[in-house]
C-alpha cells in the first residue's frame, strides 16, 4: 500500500500509544492532538481498543443493562426478564498492533420493572407459555479475542466469527466533539444443547445471532496519544434463538435483546448492590489471577446442572 501523510500520522499516533506505563488521566500540560486516520487498519484498531477496552495491558470493567422480549410470530411481543451484568475486561499488549482482549462475563436477571436481583432458584411466569421457569443467572467467558490490523480472531476456545482475512475495518462517525464506532455480527454455530436431548431447552441444531453494537466515547480523547483508555458509553441490540431455562423448544421466534451501558475504570464506580449480589452469586468472577480459565457460557452451564440433576435422581 502506498503510504501517504496522513497513514504517517496514524503510524506515529499508534507509536506514541504503545508506550507502556500511560494513564487514562491526561496531563496537567495541554492534551496532544493527531488525527487518526479511520480509514486505515491502523487507525481503526487504535480508536477501537480506545473505546472497548485499552491500548496498554490493564483492567476495564464494562457495565451494562436491559431487557429480553419473546417474539413468535403472530403473537405480541411479550417481555419476559431484565438483566444486568459486569463485563471484566482485560487487555494485554503483545507488541506494536497486537494484543490480546479476554472478557469475563458475571450477569444477574431482575424480574420485570423491579429493583432487586432474582434469588437463586426463584422462578417466573414465561408471558408466552404460562408455565412457571428458572431463569438461571449466568457467566460467560474467558472470550479471548487477538487485535492486530487485520479482522479480530477469537483465541482458545471456539472461534465463531467470520473469518474473512480482510483488514480491521469498523464504520466510524464523527458528531460533533463525539466519535461513534457501529457494527453488525451475524453469527450461526453448533448448538451445545441438541434437539434431541434437550427439546424443550434447545432453540434448535444451530446458534443464530445477530447482533448491532456500538460505542461512543470522545473524540478529543481518542485522538490524544496520552490517552490509552477512553471512557465510552455502549448500546447493544441482537435478536438470538430461545435461552435454554425459558423452555420454548418447538416453537417458532426468537429472543430480542436490548441493553445499554457504559465503560468503568475501577470496580468502585460499579453500583453496590450489584457488587453484593455478584459476590454472594457469582464468586468466581472475583478470583484472581484471573477468574476462571475454562470456556463457559450459559448453554454449557446448563447441559452440567442437568447432568447433575440426572444423576441425583
Amino acid at each position: 500500500m502506498r503510504s501517504t501523510r496522513r497513514t504517517a500520522l496514524s503510524a506515529i499516533a499508534a507509536a506514541l500509544a504503545y508506550s507502556p506505563g500511560l494513564s487514562a488521566a491526561k496531563s496537567k500540560s495541554e492534551p496532544q492532538h493527531i488525527p487518526l486516520d479511520l480509514s486505515t487498519p491502523a487507525g481503526n484498531v487504535t480508536a477501537y481498543l480506545k473505546l472497548r477496552a485499552s491500548l496498554d495491558s490493564r483492567d476495564v470493567l464494562m457495565w451494562f443493562t436491559g431487557r429480553l422480549d419473546l417474539i413468535v410470530p403472530g403473537e405480541p411481543i411479550r417481555p419476559i426478564i431484565d438483566v444486568e451484568s459486569l463485563i471484566l475486561r482485560r487487555t494485554e499488549q503483545l507488541g506494536p498492533m497486537i494484543w490480546n482482549v479476554a472478557d469475563w462475563e458475571a450477569a444477574l436477571y431482575r424480574p420485570l420493572g423491579e429493583n432487586r436481583y432474582l434469588e437463586s432458584g426463584e422462578s417466573i411466569r414465561n408471558p408466552y407459555t404460562g408455565r412457571d421457569v428458572t431463569p438461571n443467572h449466568y457467566v460467560e467467558g474467558p472470550v479471548r479475542f487477538r487485535f492486530t490490523e487485520r479482522e479480530p480472531r477469537i483465541v482458545g476456545s471456539r472461534d465463531i466469527l467470520p473469518n474473512t482475512g480482510k483488514p480491521f475495518s469498523y464504520p466510524w462517525r464523527v458528531v460533533k466533539d463525539d466519535l461513534w464506532m457501529t457494527k453488525s455480527s451475524y453469527i450461526r454455530a453448533p448448538n451445545w444443547l441438541t434437539p434431541e436431548n434437550f427439546p424443550e431447552e434447545s432453540s434448535g441444531k444451530e446458534i443464530i445471532v445477530a447482533t448491532h453494537s456500538s460505542l461512543r466515547g470522545t473524540l478529543a480523547e481518542v485522538e490524544d496519544p496520552s490517552v490509552t483508555t477512553v471512557r465510552s458509553d455502549f448500546a447493544y441490540t441482537a435478536t438470538s434463538g430461545w435461552l435454554p431455562w425459558m423452555k420454548m423448544g418447538g416453537v417458532l421466534g426468537m429472543v430480542s435483546w436490548a441493553e445499554s451501558g457504559k465503560k468503568l475504570l475501577s470496580l468502585d464506580e460499579a453500583p453496590a448492590a450489584q457488587l453484593e449480589a455478584l459476590r454472594r452469586i457469582h464468586p468466581q468472577w472475583f478470583g484472581h489471577p484471573e477468574p476462571w480459565s475454562e470456556f463457559t457460557n450459559m448453554f454449557l452451564q446448563y447441559k452440567a446442572q442437568a447432568k447433575a440433576r440426572a444423576l441425583t435422581t
